[in-house]
C-alpha cells in the first residue's frame, strides 16, 4: 500500500461559516504523523477559527486536492475581503483562477458558461482593488511579464479595474468595465493560432487577418446574448484612434466609449510593458511615456494622465 501524501495549504484561506468538503490535518508535537483537525462535512465555527491561530500550517491529502481547490474557487470572494491575509497573496490566488477560466474560455468562446465563468473573477478583482489602497501596486507585481493572449486578458482587466475605479466608476459601471476589458480580445480565438503567435513582424496578410478580432469578438458577444452596448463597444471599439484611423469602424473623439477608450489606452500599457517574441518589455515608466509623447492622436490623453497619477498616488502612498 502507497503511503498516504499530503500538501500544505494557506490556513488563512479556511474561512469562518464555510463548509468544508475535505479532511484537514496537522502534524503531531514531532511532526512525524498527521492527525485529523477538521473532518469532511465540517462547517468552519468560531472555535475551529480560534484553534487555527495555534496552528503552524495545515495539510490536506492528495486525494482531497481537487475538492480543496473547488473550495477556494468558491470562497474566493470572502478570500478576496480578508483583511487576514496578504493583498499579494489574494492577487495571486484570484489571478491563478483567473487564467483558468479565462483559458477555458478562449478555448471555446461560443460556450455562454465559459464566458459567465469569468464574471466573478472580475468581481473578485474589484473586491481587491477596493478593500486596499496599494492594490494596484500588489495586482501590477503579479500579472504575467510575458506577452499571452489570455494573460493579456487579465492584464488589461486589472489596469482597467484599477484605472476605472480611480475615475470614479463604481458599483455595477465598475463591473460592466471589467466584463468588456477581460472579453476585449475575445475575437482572437478565431484568429489563426500561428498568427497571433507568430514570433516577428506580421505580414500585410497577417494584420489584415489580426484586424478582424474586434469584429468577431463582437459576432461573438451578439451570439452568446450580451447586449449591454458598453460591453459590445469595448470588444469592438478598443482599437478605434481618437483623431480617426482606427478599426474596424473608424470612429474618432467622443464617438468612442469612454469603456473603449479606457480599455484601449490599458491594452496598449500591457502591449508595450510586457516582454514579446521579437521585443524585450518597457518599464511602466517607458511605457506611459511613450504612450504620452507618440501616442496623443491614437489615445485619449485624459485617460493617459489619469493612469500616470493613479499609479504615482500609489507609489507616494496617498489613501
Amino acid at each position: 500500500m502507497s503511503k498516504k501524501r499530503y500538501k500544505a495549504i494557506d490556513k488563512r484561506l479556511i474561512t469562518e461559516g464555510s463548509q468544508i468538503s475535505f479532511n484537514l490535518f496537522l502534524t503531531n508535537e514531532t511532526k512525524s504523523a498527521m492527525s485529523l483537525f477538521l473532518q469532511s462535512d465540517t462547517a468552519v465555527d468560531g472555535n475551529a477559527k480560534v484553534k487555527l491561530r495555534e496552528i503552524e500550517t495545515l495539510y490536506v491529502s492528495e486525494e482531497d486536492e481537487e475538492r480543496y481547490n473547488a473550495y477556494v474557487t468558491q470562497h474566493l470572494q470572502s478570500i478576496a475581503k480578508s483583511r487576514d491575509i496578504s493583498t499579494e497573496h489574494k492577487a495571486r490566488l484570484v489571478y491563478a483562477k483567473a487564467a483558468e477560466a479565462v483559458d477555458a474560455m478562449f478555448k471555446n468562446p461560443d460556450a455562454l458558461e465559459n464566458v459567465k465563468n469569468v464574471q466573478p473573477i472580475v468581481n473578485n478583482f474589484i473586491d481587491i482593488i477596493l478593500h486596499d489602497n496599494c492594490a494596484v501596486e500588489s495586482l501590477m507585481k503579479i500579472t504575467a511579464h510575458d506577452y499571452y493572449t489570455h494573460t493579456h486578458s487579465i492584464n488589461v482587466s486589472i489596469y482597467t479595474l484599477s484605472l476605472g475605479s480611480f475615475l470614479g466608476i463604481e458599483g455595477n459601471d465598475l463591473e460592466v468595465l471589467g466584463m468588456a476589458a477581460i472579453l476585449h480580445d475575445l475575437g482572437k480565438s478565431k484568429i489563426d493560432y500561428e498568427i497571433i503567435n507568430k514570433n516577428g513582424k506580421l505580414t500585410d496578410d497577417e494584420f489584415a487577418q489580426m484586424k478582424k478580432h474586434p469584429e468577431l469578438g463582437h459576432e461573438i458577444a451578439l451570439k452568446l446574448g450580451i447586449m449591454d452596448e458598453r460591453i459590445l463597444s469595448g470588444i469592438r471599439h478598443h482599437h478605434e484612434k481618437i483623431e480617426g484611423g482606427g478599426y474596424p469602424d473608424n470612429l474618432k473623439g467622443d464617438q468612442i466609449s469612454q469603456f473603449a477608450r479606457i480599455i484601449g489606452a490599458c491594452d496598449v500599457f500591457d502591449a508595450l510593458s510586457t516582454k514579446r517574441s521579437y521585443k524585450d518589455p518597457m518599464s511602466s515608466f517607458e511605457s506611459l511615456l511613450l504612450m504620452k509623447q507618440q501616442m496623443k492622436g491614437h489615445l485619449d490623453m485624459g485617460i493617459v494622465d489619469a493612469f500616470i497619477k493613479m499609479l504615482r498616488k500609489q507609489e507616494q502612498g496617498i489613501s
